[in-house]
Parts: C-alpha cells; structure tokens; sequence
C-alpha cells in the first residue's frame, strides 16, 4: 500500500509533463482524426501550454527579494508537475527558479509621470512598454499588478482608473483571442514607515485610502470589461497581504512573497488544468 502512495503523485506528474510536452507528428494525425467535429476541435485540451508575462513595478521585480513573486510561483509549478506547461516570458531575468524572465520594471507607473507633475520624481510608464514586450514575447496569459507608484506620487489619483482602463486596452488588442489578463490589486502600504514614503505627503489614514479607492476601481474595471466579453479575472493580492508582510513600507519580505507565490499558483495552476 505504501508503494502506491507513493507512485500515484508521481505517475500524475508524468502524465501532465507528458501532456504538456510536445507532441510528434505520429500523434497530432491520431488525434486529428480522432477530433473529426468542429465542436470537439474547439475544446480546450488539459493541461493546456502557456506563455505567461509577469508584468508591474518593482513588486513585480523583487526589489527586496530577487525573483519576487515569481520564485515561489515557479518552485510550486515545477513541484506539482507543471512546469513543462508554464513559460515565462520577458525581457529581464531574476531569481532563482526554473524560468526567471519577466517584465518588473522598478519605480514605473501606469503612464510616464513627469517630475514636475510628481512629489516623489518622475517616473516612466508601463504603458510604453505594451508594443514592444507584446510584439517580441507575445504572451497567452499576463499578471498585471501597476498603480503603487502612482500612488506614491500623488498622480492624478482621481482618473487613474481611465489610465488603467487605456492599458488593460492596449494589452487586449496584443493578446491573442483566448489569451487570459490577470489584473490585480495593489497591497496596503505602510506610511508609518518613511524608507520611501515621505510623511511631508502621506498620512497612514490618506495612505489607506488611496490604495482602498484605487482597488476599487481596479474591481470596477475587471467586472466592466467581463461584461464587455474579454478573457479578464481579478487577482486580489490586497486580500493575501497585511502590512506586517512589508519590508520597506512597500515591499513584501520574502515570507510576503511567498504568500503572493501561492495565491498565483492557484489561480495559474487552475487555468492550466482546467480545475
């Protein structure tokens, strides 16, 4: 009995590493002709392969952690068998794992911010970046998390939800047409914590509910464009983290990273297999 408790995780790892795998041509002709009806041809076939971007800011790259979110994602797709069916992909490698691409960029925005029209600098937009990441890597799934630097520079805070609704655009007319977006909240901040939050501007009470109205429209946003028919989900890492899970006021520590690790893996981990 032992013995099969042992084989039976590990022929289920087999069986989804062969399944994600490519196959030769031998095979597709059998499963060509055994898929004769237009219908069953449009089914989709678990455990499906993915291109998957992961794409934000300097929670995104790791500032205080090298690999971010992305090391403990990758470690728990490779332990459950899926790493064969999960590519990263991007333009910067990071972190200690199976595949470390990505496309965390430190300090950006949802738009380029210019120094003038910023209390903590200027910054530069992930927005500007959708054509050329897009084109080079073009991902089927995106995790997007952007917003904590607009934020932090006090940004026309009250029509961030339009700039963020002109990226998730941007981003759908990349995607192809079952590609999946992923779009998520953005963590409390602590503004007790002055490392990079500057008390001259941010309250603890004002810090909150900066990042509450944001998230809000980051909701708002998911549900509009489901309606609308697009392939987009919530991702509500504000509700996996508390500000104890911060390093600097704005960075998980590596047990914060972790938790994020495992909420992804749950929901990528689910889109692969179906379940």
């Amino acid at each position: 009995m032992k013995m099969k408790k042992v084989l039976l995780p590990l022929l289920l790892s087999a069986m989804l590493l062969s399944a994600c795998g490519e196959t030769d041509a031998s095979s597709q002709e059998a499963v060509g002709s055994a898929t004769e009806s237009p219908a069953s041809q449009a089914e989709i076939q678990y455990p499906r392969s993915i291109k998957l971007m992961a794409l934000g800011d300097s929670i995104t790259e790791g500032f205080t952690y090298r690999g971010a979110y992305r090391v403990p994602l990758a470690n728990l797709l490779e332990e459950n068998g899926l790493s064969q069916c999960v590519d990263f992909v991007g333009k910067k490698q990071a972190g200690d794992c199976y595949d470390n691409q990505h496309c965390g960029y430190t300090g950006y925005s949802i738009d380029p911010i210019s120094e003038e029209d910023s209390v903590s600098g200027g910054r530069s937009g992930i927005s500007e970046r959708i054509e050329d990441l897009f084109g080079t890597y073009t991902p089927d799934v995106v995790m997007l998390q952007i917003g904590t630097n607009d934020i932090l520079s006090l940004y026309e805070l009250d029509s961030a939800g339009d700039r963020l609704k002109a990226l998730v655009d941007s981003i759908f007319e990349k995607l192809p047409d079952d590609g999946m977006l992923y779009l998520a909240t953005i963590p409390y901040m602590n503004a007790e914590d002055d490392t990079y939050i500057d008390p001259e501007y941010f309250t603890v009470e004002d810090m909150d509910k900066y990042v509450d109205d944001y998230n809000e429209k980051v909701k708002a946003l998911v549900e509009e464009e489901k309606a609308a028919g697009r392939n987009i989900e919530l991702a509500d890492i504000n509700s996996v983290l508390t500000k104890e899970d911060l390093q600097d006021g704005i960075h998980p520590t590596k047990e914060g990273y972790e938790k994020m690790g495992a909420y992804w893996y749950d929901i990528i981990s689910g889109y692969v297999t179906g379940e």
